[in-house]
């Protein structure tokens, strides 16, 4: 299984600098829109920042990240060349996603860094280890929700082999995350949004739109859902599916 995983993350061909810019260019779009009365502590800085990351920036990069993943063969025609190995399909499919989780917590981690320089750089007086703490927990936590729903939108890429499918699915995540806040009697059915729903809940009381937030277990229930259900949809199918030669 390792070995698939490497060769998974050699034939992305992703060098350090393109995480590094990729994870710059979040952090500038989710801190563009903010002015810097919006943060006055680096426990703002990161509560804020972090709020547009978790949102909608990292949903869709890391759903991104899932379909060029699967797709890379398939679009470049050599997927008859990778199911010759003599390996179980299964264990490219699975293989593939451990690479997509690499690749994500790796772009996580390059952010969270660009955050933390910042707030050494703006904040450096209010920036505590408690505080440093408290975010980085928050973005594992975040990491592990959005995980758990990128198996679909590969499972979703596997088996209509082309973008334009799930990349609808993601406009769909977007969607539904946007009426996430609107409609506060749906909330406890559209799992999108858990990985800012921590951040969001730290600034609740500021605004009634939020009232009542919380991570909901059938929120959990669902994402958990979704992550079964794209692991063993996709073993299936990959196991099933002919590939052109």
């Amino acid at each position: 299984m390792g070995t698939i995983v490497l060769c998974e993350l050699k034939k992305i061909k992703i060098k350090w600098w393109h995480l590094l810019s990729v994870g710059f260019l979040l952090f500038q779009a989710s801190g563009m829109l903010l002015n810097s009365s919006t943060m006055k502590s680096a426990d703002d800085t990161f509560t804020w920042i972090q709020m547009g990351l978790f949102s909608y920036a990292y949903l869709a990069v890391t759903n991104v990240v899932a379909i060029e993943v699967i797709l890379r063969e398939f679009i470049n025609k050599t997927a008859s060349t990778t199911f010759s190995y003599e390996q179980e399909r299964w264990k490219i499919y699975i293989g593939k996603l451990i690479a997509i989780f690499i690749i994500s917590l790796m772009m996580y981690a390059i952010t969270f860094c660009f955050i933390l320089v910042f707030s050494i750089i703006k904040t450096r007086s209010t920036l505590t280890s408690s505080v440093i703490v408290k975010h980085l927990i928050l973005t594992i936590k975040a990491y592990g929700y959005q995980m758990l729903m990128v198996t679909v939108t590969a499972s979703i890429a596997l088996a209509c082999k082309n973008y334009i499918v799930p990349l609808l699915y993601i406009g769909i995540q977007l969607v539904l995350s946007f009426l996430f806040l609107c409609n506060p009697g749906f909330r406890s059915f559209i799992p999108f949004p858990l990985p800012v729903i921590n951040n969001l809940i730290l600034i609740k009381d500021n605004y009634n739109i939020l009232d009542g937030l919380s991570v909901l277990p059938s929120q959990v229930a669902i994402a958990v859902i979704l992550f079964i259900g794209g692991i063993v949809f996709g073993c299936v199918y990959i196991n099933r599916m002919e590939v052109e030669k």
